[in-house]
């Protein structure tokens, strides 16, 4: 079989004297690489799966890391005017001296399509012989290409996604247990708990521990509203919570919590739920009770905050109290 190869402008021992250089500019007329061209742009290497066009664009190339996080960039970042979108084989080679502390072999793949972040794909594959990573793309759009050190994925988990209607706007609150990435908050609410809208964002705190965040609808389009949050880390990892009903106050009083001593009893005084779950604060399930009742009741509970979740209409709801 033959193998078709075409450098544009390998420039590699300019690295050391310019930090960001244009290597390869194309005209509106186009560069068409034609499948299985092996096409080398300084050291960023394409080789597509089927016939890929560059027209009106350019390439340019830094000696300096791209902002990649929770991981650490190589020293070596392509930086494409235009956004493309690619199918076939992504190589971009470096030399050690790169490496900006990165492990060798925890190398990856790592490209930034236009206003997004830099994101390592766990897919690719790092040569360490030839100083090479590799990725097999199928439809890939980007705008910048690197390679990173494996991302640290840092535990983050949701404790309790809770909230009142007892003032004259819903109060949401959640608990977070984090170990230092910075994350954020997507609030979503939804009248009818099909058709959601996004209505605010949180910016969380990169700290260690468990964390509290708050946030207030100010204007619930209805007397019963729906919401849910998205966690957001900085790796690229998305969370949702569970989705909580919130009815004003005075609208609806189906469910009392009477709490007394190291027990508490659950009471339905309208329709009953298919059942039940009983949290603490750590997020370990106590108890779960999947049956169709009016009352449950829970006894031998230590001090601190607990969470009930019940299912009412095919809904799951939580509620919080405490036992002091």
């Amino acid at each position: 079989m033959k193998t078709n190869i075409l450098f544009a402008a390998f420039l590699t021992s300019a690295l050391a004297v310019s930090a960001q250089k244009q290597i390869l500019s194309i005209g509106t007329t186009g560069l068409t690489i034609k499948a299985g061209t092996v096409f080398g742009a300084d050291s960023l290497v394409l080789t597509p799966g089927a016939d890929f066009t560059l027209a009106s664009n350019s390439i340019q190339e830094s000696a300096a890391s791209a902002n990649v996080a929770p991981a650490t960039g190589i020293n070596r970042v392509y930086t494409l005017a235009n956004q493309v979108t690619f199918t076939g084989t992504l190589q971009i080679y470096y030399q050690p001296s790169d490496l900006n502390s990165d492990a060798e072999n925890t190398l990856q793949y790592t490209d930034s399509a236009t206003s997004v972040g830099w994101l390592a794909e766990p897919g690719s594959t790092v040569n360490t012989t030839s100083h090479f990573v590799q990725f097999v793309a199928s439809g890939k759009s980007f705008a910048g290409a690197t390679a990173s050190g494996t991302p640290i994925i840092l535990a983050l988990s949701l404790i309790s996604f809770t909230g009142n209607w007892n003032q004259p706007a819903p109060a949401l609150q959640w608990i977070v247990n984090q170990t230092g990435e910075a994350i954020s908050f997507d609030v979503f609410s939804s009248s009818d708990g099909v058709n959601w809208n996004a209505i605010g964002e949180v910016t969380g705190q990169p700290e260690n521990g468990i964390n509290t965040y708050d946030f207030t609808d100010t204007h619930p389009p209805a007397l019963t509203m729906y919401y849910r949050i998205k966690l957001n880390q900085m790796s690229g990892q998305s969370t949702w919570s569970n989705t909580i009903e919130l009815q004003k106050a005075g609208n609806n009083n189906n469910v009392r919590l009477l709490v007394n001593n190291n027990a508490v009893s659950i009471i339905f005084s309208g329709a009953q739920p298919a059942g039940i779950r009983l949290i603490n604060v750590s997020g370990q399930i106590l108890g779960i009770k999947m049956t169709s009742q009016p009352e449950y009741d829970f006894s031998g509970l230590v001090p601190g905050a607990y969470f009930l979740q019940y299912e009412l209409n095919g809904q799951w709801t939580v509620r919080e109290f405490a036992i002091l």
